[in-house]
């Protein structure tokens, strides 16, 4: 064979093995672009004009935090803004207290939390339809990032030489000349990462998603699908999330300057922070709304803010930063519908809060609190939450277990209440010991100046130790331990073994204690002739918690029963109105070794939930009503 011969079949080797590589890294772009989705991208549905069967209801003369009812509502299926409803509808509250509370003059739906769509943990998105993208944000972006963007097929030539010769001069990858499309592909299937290979892929895949989208389409994938930072934690993807983390707005109410801010903000959601980058952020925003402008996308300027608006702004974003509000949304978003209700929110959102001022004041303490919810006389699912997110909900309320204290003080007596306990009677208070097998063992008061003897009724809203354990001692040890084992099959026996049992140290999950509440207060609370030891503790101001309930829900008649065991690192409240029974709890967990560093109460932590709750959720209170 030739020299000539030979050169031409290495050449024809090598042509089809191109080839060949390039067919197979094509099919491996086309395979990767192809797993994608693009019909559930592209969410065909129309706005919702319909509240949802499971709507949620602001009661006449209830209170909620104005704050609240807007991070809620502008993150509801209703398309109008609360801003603009509240200026057509003016005379439906009044506000308090420098507009931070709103008092109802009228009733008024609440729709639920829309679903989240982002699939990622820790992100909010909510994907709309082109027509709900205003036509300032599509075409400004293309004024910015993208102007021939109508007239390519994902691939800009003359944009991609540019950016090619600038890399060659710097001799590094810092320019990519990418279009929308590319960016598009870039946040769906690729990374940040400046390799050629990524690029390569990028360009394939623009050109195939080109051919199977129009236009409009790629620009709503866009903005449904980028992402746009992150506030408290919680990733931002979307327009929509943008629109309402940054502004607390739904995109059509967004102005011009708010548009060039978040176009601002696409070119480097973390290079041009509002929260650490303000004034970075503050020079393109003016670049890009001076460029809008030139392009006559608007012609009234009035919408630029001062430097006083920035100011403001900027300090509302870094609160919001480190506020509770957006990551309480989130969590509701993941549940089901029935659960994304404005009380729920109220309810996480009051359990963030507590966190966030624990952590203030303990910052090398991993404390975390547990809420249980139900209506005791209906078949309604209960609500629960956790304040650690990341870790399995289910398990940490029903599974796991704490010392529950004080909070099994009102079980015990309303057993031997029905065992013909007086609670009108006398009982002493002074020290005595038992002589237990493990050695002598004498309870303790955590009070002072203790009356020589108080009513069994006086005992109980004082939450006593010595009148509980005499009580059980009279009744006979032996008697009481099989009641009191039907109620809690993991007590320990025998009873006169283990008497601080009775005192709160045993182990209860929050379902196994609220399970055991339901069943006593719907034998307790009548209509007609509820029992004394439930009376006994629903006036606040006579129980542990008459330093905290304030003046407004002092004013309420409801039962409360507070708990503190292993030194604070155990705070239990169990609350209930006549209708809703709430168990909460705020405690440490992991390392308890630390005892000097604080101290917590019942009263001090877990009552604030149910305190602020039922003060701004919007219903107004039962008031023991025994329904």
């Amino acid at each position: 064979m030739s020299k000539r011969k030979k050169v031409l079949t290495v050449l024809k080797v090598l042509i089809f093995t191109i080839f060949l590589c390039g067919g197979i890294f094509a099919l491996y772009v086309y395979g990767v672009v192809n797993s994608i989705d693009l019909e559930k991208i592209l969410v065909s549905r129309p706005p919702s004009q319909k509240m949802s069967d499971k709507s949620d209801e602001l009661e006449q003369g209830s209170l909620v935090k104005s704050k609240d009812l807007l991070t809620y509502w502008n993150w509801t299926k209703y398309p109008q803004g609360l801003r603009s409803f509240q200026k057509e509808n003016s005379q439906m509250w009044k506000s308090l207290k420098n507009n931070e509370e709103l008092y109802w003059l009228n009733e008024l739906k609440l729709d639920v939390l829309k679903e989240n769509d982002c699939e990622v943990i820790y992100c909010l998105q909510s994907r709309l339809t082109f027509p709900e993208i205003p036509s300032l944000l599509w075409r400004g972006l293309i004024g910015i990032e993208d102007y021939r963007f109508l007239n390519h097929r994902g691939v800009d030539l003359r944009a991609l030489a540019r950016a090619l010769w600038h890399d060659i001069k710097v001799m590094r990858l810092e320019q990519g000349g990418s279009t929308l499309t590319q960016q598009l592909v870039k946040n769906l299937f690729y990374n940040n990462e400046k390799k050629f290979s990524r690029k390569i892929k990028e360009m394939i895949a623009s050109t195939y998603i080109e051919i199977k989208l129009e236009k409009e389409q790629i620009l709503q994938a866009y903005f449904n699908e980028v992402m746009w930072g992150s506030l408290q934690g919680i990733k931002i993807k979307g327009i929509a999330a943008a629109s309402f983390f940054y502004f607390l707005k739904k995109p059509q109410d967004l102005t011009p300057f708010e548009v060039s801010i978040l176009i601002s903000l696409l070119k480097g959601p973390y290079y041009y922070s509002p929260v650490y980058k303000i004034e970075r952020l503050k020079d393109r925003t003016n670049i890009v709304f001076n460029k809008l402008k030139s392009l006559d996308l608007f012609s009234d300027e009035s919408s630029r803010w001062s430097e006083e608006a920035w100011k403001s702004w900027h300090e509302m974003i870094v609160k919001r930063s480190k506020g509770s509000r957006l990551k309480s949304l989130y969590y509701l978003s993941t549940l089901d519908e029935e659960k994304r209700t404005f009380a729920h929110f109220t309810l996480v959102r009051e359990v963030e809060d507590l966190k966030i001022d624990l952590k203030e004041k303990y910052p090398k303490s991993d404390f975390a609190i547990k809420v249980f919810k139900k209506k005791i006389k209906s078949e309604d699912p209960p609500f629960y939450h956790y304040s650690k997110f990341e870790r399995n909900i289910e398990t940490a309320i029903k599974g796991e277990r704490h010392q529950i204290g004080s909070t099994l003080k009102p079980i015990i007596y309303s057993i031997l209440e029905e065992k013909g306990l007086d609670m009108n009677e006398l009982v002493d208070t002074s020290p005595f010991t038992l002589e237990l097998k493990s050695g002598p063992w004498s309870p303790k008061e955590s009070h002072k100046g203790i009356a020589p003897q108080v009513t069994y009724e006086e005992a109980l809203i004082k939450s006593l130790n010595r009148p509980v354990i005499r009580a059980v001692r009279d009744f006979g040890f032996e008697n009481f331990e099989g009641l009191l084992k039907a109620k809690i099959p993991h007590l320990k026996i025998p009873l006169n073994e283990y008497p601080a049992q009775l005192l709160g140290a045993i182990e209860l999950s929050l379902e196994e204690l609220a399970q055991i509440y339901q069943g006593f207060l719907e034998s307790a609370c009548r209509p007609q002739d509820s029992s004394k030891f439930l009376l006994a503790l629903s006036d606040p101001k006579r129980t542990t918690i008459r330093f905290r309930v304030g003046n407004k829900l002092g004013q309420m008649r409801f039962f409360g029963k507070t708990g503190t065991s292993n030194n604070g690192y155990d705070s239990w409240f169990v609350g209930f109105e006549g209708n809703e029974l709430l168990v909460t709890w705020v405690g440490l967990e992991g390392r308890r070794d630390n005892e000097k560093e604080f101290k917590l109460y019942g009263s001090n932590s877990s009552f604030l939930i149910y305190k602020n709750f039922y003060q701004f959720r919007g219903k107004l209170f039962n008031e023991m009503l025994c329904q």
